[in-house]
């Protein structure tokens, strides 16, 4: 229970950074991403030469993918427009779902929490949206975005801890 509390203070503390130094945040991300997409691609690689053996065809699909993933790694690695642009499609296309699964949620949970919790789903969908929008326009939001959620999640672990830190005193 203590590792939650502390990753909780690392990340709250990690989400104070990214909203303090939104620019080098982002920058950060921007090669740490490439750098990321180029190392599980060589995985892919590795992985599809040892199937050749087994099964060509996995072979050759793990190999490819692998090839294609390195190439765009090694664009996406410090090339600010792209990892906009990546990151604004793939918030957009986790807002649309939010707003999917909170609509379903609404209408099928029998629950008032639930209905709550998939209101606030549909809510967080449209507000990503709109995010998804402004991130292309300006980088700053980005860092906001990440910041903002490094910070709950840091809340929330903390929260947690203390949580069952509590129910076990009291059995």
């Amino acid at each position: 229970m203590e590792n939650k509390i502390l990753i909780g203070i690392i990340a709250f503390i990690l989400g104070i950074i990214v909203i303090a130094f939104p620019l080098l945040s982002v920058g950060f991300l921007v090669v740490a991403s490439g750098l990321s997409v180029c190392i599980l691609a060589i995985y892919w690689i590795i992985r599809g030469i040892q199937h050749w053996n087994e099964n060509k065809a996995t072979c050759v699909l793990y190999v490819l993918v692998g090839l294609f993933a390195f190439f765009f790694g090694l664009v996406l690695t410090g090339n600010f427009p792209l990892f906009l642009f990546t990151s604004s499609f793939l918030l957009y296309i986790i807002g649309f779902l939010m707003i999917i699964f909170g609509i379903a949620g609404i209408i099928n949970n029998e629950k008032n929490m639930s209905k709550i919790s998939s209101l606030l789903f549909f809510i967080f969908g449209i507000v990503l949206l709109i995010f998804a929008n402004l991130i292309f326009e300006n980088p700053l939001y980005l860092a906001l975005i990440i910041g903002i959620a490094l910070m709950i999640e840091g809340i929330s672990l903390i929260l947690e801890s203390k949580d069952k830190k509590i129910g076990s005193e009291e059995k």
